[in-house]
């Protein structure tokens, strides 16, 4: 267990999950699941556990559970609920995957924030300035001028993203981007 402010080399790490609360008196701890892939989160996996800006300690999972949509997670080397409960409003952090290692058509948020817009002929459209992960569709909040638009994330309107190029490919239904629409809530 490395308990330093330090992680492997290299690489970021990214908020999973937040700390709740013990659970039990041998040192578990419920977690609030905050990823799209909480199956990463497996015996002998290291994590990170620290404030919303980073980890400051390491450990590795001992057993992890499912309880209630979180996680129920015991730590390798404690067992002490009192230590665990020092953690409460925490974050816990896994490394950042690759982007090829992820599923086809996910991206990170941080990857998408700050892309150009373009429509399929080349038309400037604006630029991400978000990610709206909050309602059951995610949607890109996308800058165009002064205004500010929701365009949902599915596979019909957001036809390309090129990372590296620095441009996604917005096909927008009629509406979606004109001056008259409503501006998001």
């Amino acid at each position: 267990m490395n308990s330093e402010n330090q992680g492997p080399a290299g690489g970021e790490w990214l908020i999973v999950g937040r700390v709740r609360k013990p659970h039990g008196v041998h040192g578990d701890v419920l977690v609030e699941i905050v990823t799209d892939f909480p199956e990463r989160l497996q015996e002998g996996v290291e994590f990170g556990v620290g404030p919303e800006d980073g980890p400051t300690a390491f450990h590795k999972v001992y057993r992890i559970r499912y309880h209630k949509r979180s996680w129920l997670l015991s730590v390798e080397g404690l067992r002490d609920c009192d230590q665990v409960g020092e953690w409460r409003g925490q974050y816990l952090f896994l490394p950042e995957q690759a982007l090829d290692e992820l599923p086809e058509g996910y991206y990170y948020e941080h990857h998408l924030v700050g892309l150009n817009c373009r429509s399929p002929s080349g038309e400037v459209l604006g630029s991400i300035i978000g990610v709206d992960t909050e309602t059951a569709q995610t949607r890109l909040l996308v800058r165009r001028g002064r205004r500010e638009y929701l365009v949902p994330y599915v596979p019909e309107i957001v036809t390309s993203v090129d990372v590296e190029g620095g441009t996604v490919t917005i096909d927008p239904p009629a509406g979606l981007l004109d001056d008259e629409s409503e501006p998001p809530v």
